[in-house]
């Protein structure tokens, strides 16, 4: 144990009363034989601060498990995603980026201040207008903020439906729709993006339709992201899960489609 800043072995050595009293414990202060020019100090008082700080340990590491779940379970094209914050979104006032933003924060501190509430969102319009970088905003913004254990989620449904068949095939990788399923569930709130671009059709596959089911079925704060519009969501996809994206109410619906392409151009 730690005593005056120092790593002792208590048990090493025995301990010898001085005339100090501790005025917290009533109790004589002790010192360790062979220490004599250490500092005395109160059994008591020490076994006190060795559990705070066996406490606090504990605290911090349940805490890095779930804060950590954000970057040890999501599935991203890109790490730099993780770097995406309300702060590093460029918006100019009175415009649709900036109205974007502001609806976004509200929905982020609606997630914050309601952590056992339900209700999905949905980011649509054109690529390239910030729908991917205000998701994560809002996933940074719980996971630092939020109870610490609160676990959030980013999943790439292009990059899902990819790792999903790789495990149907040869049963290589962790992403089994068991898998799936299990970390969704146990996330308080999970980002689905860019929802439409596994599908080179113009109609889901069956395959795809019920993975992404699954997940509705599995978590019901989910904010998804989608280059379609709502027209060409129903035209792509099943009513029924078109109808489970949009369960909230109208204020986490935010469209992105009079936001022109942000990324630059090469």
């Amino acid at each position: 144990m730690k005593i005056n800043g120092k790593t002792v072995n208590i048990i090493a050595h025995r301990t010898r009363k001085t005339d100090q009293i501790c005025p917290k414990h009533h109790v004589h202060l002790v010192y360790l034989d062979g220490f004599k020019k250490m500092k005395p100090f109160c059994e008591q008082c020490q076994y006190e601060k060795n559990q705070a700080q066996i406490k606090k340990m504990a605290e911090s590491l349940r805490t890095n498990q779930t804060r950590g779940y954000l970057k040890r379970q999501s599935l991203v094209d890109r790490n730099e995603v993780f770097n995406y914050t309300f702060k590093n979104f460029k918006a100019q006032p009175k415009t649709f980026e900036y109205l974007a933003k502001n609806g976004a924060q509200k929905i982020a501190e609606g997630y914050l201040k309601y952590p056992d509430a339900k209700g999905n969102c949905i980011f649509y319009g054109n690529a390239g207008s910030g729908k991917t970088h205000l998701a994560m905003a809002i996933l940074n913004a719980v996971n630092d903020n939020a109870d610490p254990m609160v676990r959030c989620l980013f999943i790439s449904v292009n990059k899902l439906i990819r790792e999903m068949k790789n495990w149907f095939q040869d049963k290589t990788g962790i992403w089994s729709p068991k898998h799936v399923t299990d970390v969704v569930r146990k996330a308080n709130l999970v980002v689905l993006d860019d929802l439409g671009a596994e599908s080179a059709s113009n109609m889901a596959t069956s395959f795809v339709q019920d993975t992404i089911f699954d997940i509705y079925e599995s978590n019901q704060r989910i904010i998804t992201t989608t280059n379609l519009s709502l027209d060409e969501l129903y035209r792509t996809y099943h009513s029924r899960l078109v109808s489970r994206m949009q369960e909230s109410d109208r204020r986490k619906v935010i469209d992105f489609s009079k936001i022109v392409d942000k990324r630059p151009k090469i």
